[in-house]
């Protein structure tokens, strides 16, 4: 596997209710890719007579935060356990700081995992924002200055080093040899409005959905009796030792035969949590 370096977008995320850089409550993120959005929702009012019209505003105010990472382990440091922790009920949220600008009181909305072959796991993480965005420009960060977290023993994650056990009422294995798969985290937010507010005043969680396709299995029964109400569960351990677990239903489950007579197999599991 090829050495990963990191030089493109250092990019700081609080912990969850911290918006202070000076408590220390906050994460590198190690970013490949970073985008943000902000919206307004806006009325045209035409004025009789007059050459130019003009806006009102008619609704609140909010940004999105789209971030690609290299989850990474350490000494003291497990982002995937940061990750998850994430994704609570708060009040204020985190802020997420990327040079000099900052996005206050946002919430986690979505998270994604890849794992592949003679690749790094890499991490899709979109959020809502509701609180004002600042900031005054972007400037390049010098590799050593955005490295410098990185030398105390910080790794990126391989394929190779991660392990899957699943079991159900009728079922209990080990699954060894599989070619990827790929982990969906939604969470659905209800967002509660003071009258008159641009911004809400709280983000609570409604409901999380979890789910875990894995493809090109060689090793796992075909479940042909498995009732949806029976639960079944995954559990995912990576290199570092931290695991992470989908208990749901068995959603879909496909098996397939190419010409060279290899049987690959895969399944779903889908976890809602209310």
């Amino acid at each position: 596997m090829p050495y990963v370096t990191y030089d493109n977008i250092r990019a700081l995320i609080s912990t969850g209710n911290e918006q202070s850089l000076s408590t220390g409550n906050y994460k590198v993120l190690y970013a490949t890719n970073f985008s943000a959005n902000n919206t307004t929702q806006l009325k045209r009012v035409k004025r009789i007579g007059q050459e130019l019209d003009y806006y009102i505003q008619t609704g609140p105010k909010s940004s999105s935060v789209s971030v690609s990472v290299i989850p990474v382990t350490g000494v003291g440091v497990n982002q995937f356990q940061d990750f998850f922790s994430l994704t609570g009920d708060f009040v204020s949220g985190s802020f997420i700081q990327v040079p000099s600008y900052r996005f206050d009181k946002c919430f986690l909305k979505s998270m994604s995992i890849t794992i592949e072959p003679w690749k790094v796991i890499s991490a899709n993480l979109d959020f809502d924002s509701y609180g004002l965005a600042t900031g005054s420009g972007i400037y390049v960060y010098s590799a050593e200055d955005a490295t410098q977290q990185a030398v105390n023993e910080l790794l990126p994650l391989s394929f190779r080093e991660t392990s899957i056990s699943f079991s159900s009422l009728t079922a209990q294995q080990q699954i060894k040899e599989y070619e990827n798969l790929n982990f969906n985290l939604d969470i659905e937010r209800l967002t509660n409005y003071e009258i008159g507010s641009e911004y809400p005043k709280k983000a609570s969680v409604g409901k999380i959905t979890k789910s875990l396709q894995i493809n090109g299995i060689s090793n796992i029964d075909w479940l042909s009796d498995f009732e949806p109400k029976q639960s079944v569960t995954a559990t995912i351990t990576i290199a570092n030792g931290y695991s992470f677990s989908v208990a749901g239903v068995l959603n879909a489950q496909t098996l397939s035969i190419d010409g060279n007579g290899v049987a690959k197999g895969g399944l779903q599991i889908v976890e809602e949590m209310v």
